[in-house]
């Protein structure tokens, strides 16, 4: 088994939100976005040890460790005030840690009884792509663990022979959509979206694609020609991909972007039935 190791910011080992059934969630360090709206800003950025989560610390519960390259936490004197993270100038956290496959292998096996399938998600999975096709050659490769349900959750924004990389040992792929016109996804995230609505087509093209969602951002992504746009994205696509619209939620995101509203019933309703497609999900 290979000795690749992955930036892993959390695991959650029950989840019915997360695509379909019960699922175990892998959530990875690091993603090429900046969005306004990120409710996981500390899964953006990595540690580069600067120190500043240790200073700032009211209970001196972190600190550095130079021969292992990492903050190391305390977890028994920790309040978890959550101030280093807040305070991170890279939008990172003091909390991930290096996996290896045989490790992440070990996490599920000990829920596999009680979960019908797994979902990678971030920060932006697939810039540890190439772990992903170890790990996932490790669960098709284990009888006790092939018949698993096996999703990534992504931002799109890649190549196609990035995808091709994990295409044969996934199940499907859910994507974001945070705005239909270059202009208004740079204002959100500082990127560019022309990526990501080609490989929401490829990925649809090959019977890959299993979600499509879009958060509703008031003021941004929710005008007449945004909307117009996104609903003729989703009438391109097949009619067995899931397609939700969420709510933008305030909680989580970050004081710079406190100014941003959160969408009433009512904007959502409106936005529904603009789209004109009632397979579409309000969450």
């Amino acid at each position: 088994m290979s000795e690749l190791r992955a930036n892993i910011s959390g695991i959650i080992k029950s989840s019915v939100i997360d695509g379909p059934g019960n699922r175990m969630v892998l959530f990875f360090q690091s993603c090429q976005l900046n969005c306004m709206y990120c409710h996981n800003s500390h899964t953006i950025g990595l540690c580069n040890l600067c120190g500043h989560c240790v200073d700032i610390c009211p209970t001196q519960s972190l600190r550095i460790d130079p021969e292992r390259k990492r903050i190391e936490h305390n977890a028994n004197t920790c309040v978890k005030c959550d101030r280093c993270i807040r305070e991170c100038p890279r939008s990172s956290s003091p909390f991930y840690r290096e996996y290896s496959v045989e490790e992440l292998l070990s996490e599920i096996l000990e829920v596999r009884d009680f979960i019908s399938g797994l979902t990678v998600s971030g920060g932006e999975v697939m810039l540890q792509s190439q772990f992903l096709r170890v790990l996932f050659e490790g669960i098709r490769q284990r009888p006790e663990l092939k018949d698993l349900s096996v999703l990534i959750d992504s931002n799109g924004r890649f190549e196609p022979k990035q995808w091709d990389e994990v295409l044969d040992l996934v199940d499907g792929f859910m994507i974001d959509v945070k705005a239909i016109s270059s202009e208004v996804h740079q204002q959100i995230t500082g990127k560019d979206n022309h990526k990501i609505l080609e490989s929401i087509a490829y990925l649809n093209s090959l019977g890959k694609l299993d979600e499509v969602r879009m958060v509703v951002v008031p003021g941004y992504n929710d005008t007449k020609d945004e909307i117009e746009g996104f609903s003729r994205l989703l009438q391109s696509l097949s009619s067995d991909v899931r397609k939700v619209l969420i709510k933008m939620r305030k909680h989580g995101i970050r004081q710079e972007y406190a100014h941003l509203q959160s969408p009433t019933d009512v904007d959502m309703q409106r936005i529904w039935a603009q789209i004109g497609d009632a397979e579409v999900k309000i969450v």
